[in-house]
Parts: structure tokens; sequence; C-alpha cells
């Protein structure tokens, strides 16, 4: 594939889905008391990151993308934090702020880059405010032009049925970072990007490469996609598409650090390369290096354009 110099600034994709608080403590000298074997972290640092669909719309902005984000707040002192973590100037909130739930936030205690435990609070959103969900979306889909929907059954994409075939009547793509053993809720969609974790869930444990490759060619006539691409960490990612040949992907790097927020990145940097008129094909193709560079970091982490182009030889 030939490469040249990547450029999303005329981008325009529409992020909907859970918006979630994520929240590091890091720790340098974690240890157990020997009498009463109860852990100690020391905590020394803490960061705050936009997570959960919040994630995708940051990671759009960092390669120069524009993104708009729609989704559930509660009101309170973590719901202003994460607005104010999506303060961007190439990011639009419109962020709807609900009574009786708090915004999910995830704490997760660090030490020596390894994670000893994540905090939940909040399990998911209970909304009664879905109809003015529902009327964002069609009225910002007059201007963006590619749809994320960022389902971690938090509860905010609890008709996406409704949203997916109003949208596809708009022929414009909708992007779906799938979550749950239900797929179903999905078809129709453009692209789903599950990692193998979630795929195996749906089409069964896979044991050898054929058993992937022929259950992913099934599930996107069952599901009537238009392409699946199955993300595979350390294996890189594969894409199916309707009557063609599956298109593996490897990974770059072998060595990663962590991957929280990897399905982020790639399905922001998708949704930005067809935004900006790029194939599929040469959208996955960003995203695989684009993953490769986000893994080699901690945390809910994003890339920037230039890592991004650096990565494909380009400066």
């Amino acid at each position: 594939m030939k490469k040249k110099l990547i450029n999303f600034k005329n981008a325009l994709v529409l992020v909907v889905g859970d918006l979630i608080l994520d929240c590091y403590w890091y720790s340098k000298n974690y240890y157990v008391l020997s009498e009463e074997l109860i852990p100690v972290a020391p905590i020394h640092t803490i960061q705050k990151q936009p997570g959960g669909a919040a994630n995708v719309a940051k990671n759009i902005a960092e390669i120069g993308g524009n993104s708009k984000i729609i989704g559930f707040i509660g009101i309170d002192y973590e719901g202003l934090i994460l607005k104010k973590l999506l303060n961007h100037t190439r990011i639009e909130s419109d962020l709807i702020r609900i009574k009786k739930n708090k915004t999910i936030t995830k704490i997760r205690i660090l030490s020596e880059q390894k994670q000893l435990i994540r905090l939940d609070f909040q399990e998911k959103y209970i909304p009664k405010k879905f109809d003015l969900l529902y009327e964002k979306i069609i009225s910002a889909l007059t201007y963006y032009k590619v749809l994320v929907l960022s389902d971690y059954a938090k509860g905010t994409l609890v008709d996406i049925k409704k949203i997916i075939n109003t949208v596809k009547k708009m022929s414009i793509p909708i992007l779906i970072d799938p979550k749950g053993p239900d797929f179903k809720k999905y078809s129709g969609a453009t692209l789903l990007t599950p990692n193998l974790s979630e795929f195996e869930k749906i089409v069964g444990k896979c044991h050898e490469e054929k058993e992937i490759l022929d259950r992913g060619i099934k599930l996107v006539s069952k599901l009537n996609i238009s392409a699946l691409l199955v993300t595979r960490s350390e294996n890189g990612m594969t894409l199916f598409q309707p009557k063609k040949e599956p298109i593996h992907f490897p990974a770059i790097s072998k060595i990663a650090s962590d991957v929280t927020g990897a399905g982020d990145t790639v399905i922001s940097i998708i949704a930005s390369s067809l935004a900006t008129g790029y194939s599929l094909e040469e959208a996955c193709f960003h995203a695989n290096v684009g993953a490769s560079v986000v893994v080699q970091k901690m945390g809910t982490e994003t890339l920037t354009i230039n890592e991004l182009n650096a990565v494909l030889n380009i400066e």
C-alpha cells in the first residue's frame, strides 16, 4: 500500500455512547503487610482522563480530526471533571445530564506498570432521555460525515437498533465498537470492531486460524453488515467483507504495555480516515499502525497525527 502524508483536518465524526471518567492512581512502592496480608499502595500520582466514548472523541481530536460527542453524565463532580477534560478546540460536547445517576467512573490502581485493582462506580446509566439523545444524533448528522457508536454496555445505547435503522437511510457510515453477547442488535451497521475475545463470545472459541476466518465470514453474512474488523492484540487485525477474501494486517509491535483504550484508537482512526475519503482497507491499515503506538503507553492514552506519520516513516 502506497504511503503518503495523512491529514485528518477535514474529518467530521459524530461519536455517541457511554461516557466514562477514567482515573489512574499510581504507586511506586507497593508492598504487603506481612502480619495481616494487607496490600498497601502509597499513591504518588493521580491522573484523570476521558474514557469510553469520550476517549474516542479525544482520539479523533488528537489525530487532527473534528468530533462531536453526545452522551449522558450525572449531575456530580465527576461529570464536571469529564466535561472539563473534553474542553478541546476540535471537540464539540453535547452532554446530557441525568438525575439519580452518577457519572460512571473507573479507578485503576497501578504499580510498576501493573494494574493492581480496578474500582467501578455506577454500573449503568438508566436514562429516561433516550428520545432527546436520538433527536440530537439526527440533528448533528446534517453536518457530520461518519457516526461512531461506542457501546460499553452502560445503558446509553439502549435502543441502538432505532439509531442504526434511521442513520442507514441517511447513507452515513455507522461504525460500532460492540459489547455483550448479542450482536444481532447491530445488524445493518457498516462496520463492527470487536476484539478477539468479544468475537469468540459470539462465534465460539477459535483454536486455529481457519476457524477465525470461516466464522468471521459467516458472521458478516448473518448480521448483514458491510464489514467486520477483529482486533487480535499481538496478532494484528483481520478485516472481513462480503464476497471478499479476508485481509489480515500483521501487528507492527509485539510489545504491549497496556491495551486499555486501544480499541478506541482503532475505531477513531478508521472513522477519521473514512470521513477524509480513504477506503476501508486504507483506514484499517492506518488503524493497525496507530494501535501499535498506543498499546506501548500506559492507561487510556491517545496518539497524535505526528506519531502516526512517524511510524509510517512519512515525516
